[in-house]
C-alpha cells in the first residue's frame, strides 16, 4: 500500500500533487479542523487560536509540490564563564515532493550541504570538503525520520519540509499560546508561543493567504545559561519549477570521504530545530 502510494505520488505532476493531497487531507478528516477527527487530537493546553493557524500553515505547506526558502539565523554558544557568544549562520533549501530536498547551511563556526534524491543521500562539511554517502527511505519525510533516529541529525529548520508540519512540531508540545500580531521583515505576522518540557519554541506565520513561517525561535531550557536558535526566514518561492540539478551533489575535488556519522556527530549541528527533542 505505502510502496503504491509512493510510485503514484512520483507520477504525478505539479498540480496533480496538490490536489492528491487536499483528497487525502479531506479524506482523513484534517482539512477542515473545525469538524473533523483530527481537530479532537489536538492538545487541550493549546489555545485553539494558535493550534488553528499552525494547522493552516501545515496544510498550505503539505499542499505544495516543490518550494525553497532561505533563512538568516543566529546562535549562542555559552562560555565556561557562563557568557553568551553568538554565531551567525544561512541556510538554503530545496523541497520537491515526494522525494528530493537539498539544504546548505553555512555558519561562523563551519557548515553542512545536504543532497537528498530517491533515497541516496550526500552530506559534505564544508570547508573542510569531508563528504559521506548514506541510503535512507525513498521519500522526504522518512528520510528526515531515518536520519533523527539512526544518526541523531535533525537539519536546521527541517520541520517545515514535512508534508504534515503539524503533527511534527506539535508532538511533545506542554501548552501553547497566541500572543497576537507582529511584524517581521516587514510583514504581518501571527506570534504562536509553545512550552515543551527541554525547550521553549516561537513561531511567527504570515498572516493572510500565504501563512508560510518568518521567524522561529528556540530556548534550551535543557542547556545551561538557556541559549537561543534565532532564524529569518525568507524569499519563499511556490510553484517555480526547481531544475534537478539542484539535487545533484557537487563534491570538491579535493576532498576526504568519512562515515555519515562522523559529520552528523558534531554538536555545533545539533541546533535549529524543535525535532531534535522528539
Amino acid at each position: 500500500m505505502i510502496r503504491t502510494a509512493q510510485f503514484l505520488l512520483k507520477k504525478l505532476s505539479p498540480i496533480s500533487f496538490s490536489i492528491f493531497i487536499i483528497v487525502l487531507l479531506a479524506s482523513h478528516g484534517s482539512l477542515f479542523p473545525q469538524d473533523s477527527a483530527f481537530a479532537q487530537d489536538v492538545n487541550p493546553n493549546i489555545d485553539p487560536k494558535a493550534a488553528g493557524i499552525l494547522q493552516d500553515m501545515s496544510y498550505y505547506m503539505g499542499s505544495q509540490y516543490e518550494y525553497t526558502y532561505k533563512a538568516d539565523m543566529m546562535f549562542d554558544d555559552v562560555l565556561e564563564s557562563k557568557q553568551k557568544i553568538q554565531y551567525n549562520a544561512e541556510e538554503t533549501v530545496y523541497l520537491k515532493k515526494p522525494d528530493k530536498f537539498y539544504a546548505g547551511y553555512v555558519s561562523d563556526l563551519g557548515g553542512y550541504k545536504l543532497w537528498y534524491d530517491a533515497g541516496q543521500a550526500t552530506l559534505l562539511e564544508v570547508p573542510l570538503n569531508d563528504f559521506s554517502l548514506a541510503t535512507l527511505p525513498s521519500s522526504v519525510d522518512q528520510a528526515l525520520n531515518k536520519l533523527k533516529e539512526e544518526y541523531q541529525f535533525t537539519p536546521a529548520l527541517s520541520e517545515f519540509l514535512f508534508i504534515d508540519t503539524y503533527k511534527v512540531m506539535t508532538a511533545n508540545i506542554i501548552s501553547g499560546a497566541y500572543f497576537g500580531i507582529s511584524k517581521v521583515m516587514g510583514a504581518n505576522c501571527h506570534h504562536l508561543v509553545f512550552v515543551e518540557k527541554d525547550i521553549d519554541w516561537q513561531i511567527w506565520i504570515e498572516e493572510g493567504k500565504r501563512p508560510v513561517p518568518r521567524k522561529l525561535v528556540i530556548t534550551y531550557k535543557n542547556m545551561a545559561e538557556s541559549p537561543q536558535f534565532i532564524a529569518l526566514i525568507k524569499d519563499w518561492v511556490f510553484g517555480k519549477p526547481i531544475t534537478n540539478f539542484a539535487f545533484k551533489p557537487e563534491i570538491p575535488n579535493v576532498n576526504s570521504r568519512v562515515e555519515f556519522d562522523q559529520i552528523t556527530g558534531n554538536q555545533k549541528y545539533k541546533i535549529g530545530s524543535i525535532r531534535a527533542f522528539k
